[in-house]
């Protein structure tokens, strides 16, 4: 008896521990619950990095410029890009993005988390809607949110896209550490940070991230390492990480202007200048430059000095990798532009001192350097090089009577007029089977500057250097920039007497509306060019008037109307000016 009462004890005793168990199970189960339920629908909570996504780092990022991708790691080196003013100044700053490589594709709302690692200065991180606009002398921003962790501070800029300036900007005292966790969280109507698991207020900003597509970029004053990258959806939407780097565009427009220019004329290429960011990010674009409507491509800024050479011992060629990468892809051929010029120079080139017979020389040595290391780094990939962009002084500038004809920039101070010489045997060493170009403005009208520059080619033929052709730039920015086609054949033909073939270079033209300007100087400079066998490729200046922008006075952002296709990515009349020039053209 005695023994049934104790076995009965242990069954009841039994009993209650099992049931306080599964107690304490359902309890944990129900804060599981509700702990991703606030995850899902929170507008303050941000995850820490360890606890979502995959990591985004063993994507492509091999074309990110100022970075190292090993081990799922990047190692993030101060790039010091930056824009240079047309008046030579430092103008804003240039960041790099990871263009052609991995970027988000979303759909509703969404989070960011990073790990920010071997912090010993300051570490950027840029979201971006859409890539910036980068022209000759200035970047325009786009909707982006850029944040900073600066020793015990987070900074957070944010623009809008409606002007140059960003319309929110905050800094908060944060506990920035070696080692940090940054988590960026965006539901539509407010943007939420974290660093380290501590909160900062919400930011209020209205469709940021417009775009359903978010481009990574990132920066330093001092390495640092990006030791983990995720993202992750909010309230039942999408997250999708994509590579552009694998884009490629298959359909082809019939009527083409390279497709019909290769019945035209066998071996005459119809070329455009190319900018990666919207080659990569906007499809339009893509099918307009690679569908067919070009045979090369000319980088818009990718391998001009500021941006491929930031630093003195530092190379940036990813993005001219990605645009070489691109023309390959679509079988265009690949035209570079710059190697030496007065302008676009970073600084550390245009503070060189030339007083001095050591100065001197220096600095002919770093301008053979330079073309050597890039023109061999494209060695078989790019088939002509602008070796030396526009030699002659400005108008404003050009004087022949005390012999002011060309630039004194760094290089002429340095060597004289011989530094153009001296340029080319450089790259004719690096690459003896590229063609190598001298490209200059103005030159489509006579006068006192096309003088001088048919008297430096005699000059530069009778030397011996090694320049086979001519680059026509053919800008027609306004009425008095007409160009008219009986002066730029006979130019075409008297540089053809020298041994010199002559390319239409950098053409674009000015539209207004109801005006039939455009459409004639277009179709007139390439028909001269298509009859002239010694002139062997006509290139415009861009693509679409969507990217054509620039600053206002008052800080926003305007748009010109000079390109082939609008703003819309609607073709202009000169599109069909050009079709019906290059279907009429006799085949020579």
């Amino acid at each position: 008896m005695v023994k049934l009462f104790e076995r009965a004890q242990q069954n009841i005793s039994h009993q209650k521990l099992l049931l306080a168990v599964a107690g304490a199970l359902v309890l944990l189960y129900a804060g599981t619950l509700y702990v991703m339920a606030r995850q899902q629908t929170s507008p303050t909570k941000v995850s820490n990095a360890s606890e979502v996504g995959r990591n985004l780092l063993g994507e492509q990022w091999s074309y990110l410029p100022g970075a190292t991708h090993q081990n799922n790691n990047l190692t993030i080196q101060p790039s010091r890009l930056a824009i240079v003013e047309q008046d030579g100044s430092d103008g804003q700053p240039s960041p790099p993005i990871n263009l052609f490589g991995t970027y988000l594709e979303h759909t509703g709302n969404f989070g960011v988390n990073a790990t920010v690692a071997n912090m010993r200065g300051e570490a950027a991180l840029q979201l971006y809607d859409q890539p910036p606009i980068i022209a000759d002398e200035f970047r325009i921003e786009r909707k982006s949110v850029r944040v900073v962790l600066h020793q015990s501070e987070l900074h957070v800029s944010i623009w809008d896209g409606s002007k140059q300036e960003p319309v929110i900007v905050r800094s908060w005292p944060s506990k920035i550490r070696p080692t940090n966790n940054l988590a960026i969280r965006y539901d539509g109507k407010q943007l939420t940070l974290s660093v380290n698991d501590h909160e900062f207020e919400a930011l209020d900003i209205n469709n940021l991230f417009g775009s359903k597509k978010i481009w990574f970029g990132f920066d330093a004053t001092d390495n640092w390492t990006l030791a983990r990258l995720s993202a992750y959806p909010l309230d039942r939407g999408r997250v999708k990480a994509i590579d552009s780097s694998k884009m490629r565009v298959i359909e082809k427009y019939p009527d083409g202007l390279q497709r019909l220019a290769a019945k035209a004329r066998d071996g005459f290429n119809i070329g455009a200048a190319v900018a990666l960011g919207p080659a990569v990010s906007d499809p339009g674009y893509a099918k307009l430059a690679f569908g067919g409507n070009f045979g090369s491509l000319t980088p818009e800024n990718a391998l001009k000095w500021q941006f491929v050479h930031p630093q003195p011992n530092t190379y940036t060629f990813q993005e001219g990798d990605a645009l070489v990468a691109l023309a390959q892809a679509h079988g265009m051929s690949m035209h570079g532009h710059t190697l030496v010029f007065g302008e676009a120079n970073p600084r550390w080139v245009r503070d060189l001192p030339t007083t001095t017979p050591a100065d001197k020389e220096k600095v002919k040595q770093i301008m053979a350097d330079h073309i050597s290391t890039v023109v061999e780094h494209y060695k078989g990939k790019v088939a002509s090089w602008d070796v030396v962009n526009e030699p002659l002084a400005d108008y404003d500038n050009f004087n022949p009577d005390d012999n002011h004809t060309l630039r004194r920039h760094t290089w002429y101070q340095a060597m004289g007029e011989s530094y153009i010489a001296a340029a080319f045997h450089a790259a004719r060493k690096a690459d003896p089977d590229t063609k190598l170009f001298i490209n200059e403005y103005g030159l489509e009208e006579d006068g006192e500057r096309w003088d001088a520059f048919l008297s430096l080619m005699k000059e530069l033929k009778s030397q011996g250097v090694p320049i086979d052709g001519v680059g026509f730039q053919a800008h027609v920015y306004e009425p008095a920039d007409h160009i008219n086609p009986a002066v730029l054949r006979r130019h075409i033909q008297e540089l053809g007497k020298l041994g010199l073939v002559s390319r239409i270079s950098e053409i674009d033209v000015y539209g207004y509306e109801g005006s039939n300007i455009q459409a004639q100087q277009y179709t007139n400079v390439l028909k001269v060019c298509l009859s002239e066998l010694s002139c062997v490729s006509y290139t415009t200046w861009g693509i679409s008037d969507r990217y054509n922008a620039y600053k206002e006075d008052n800080g926003k952002i305007a748009y010109g109307q000079d390109f082939l296709w609008s703003k819309d990515l609607q073709a202009t009349p000169a599109v069909a000016a050009l079709q019906s020039a290059l279907k009429q053209q006799p085949k020579n």
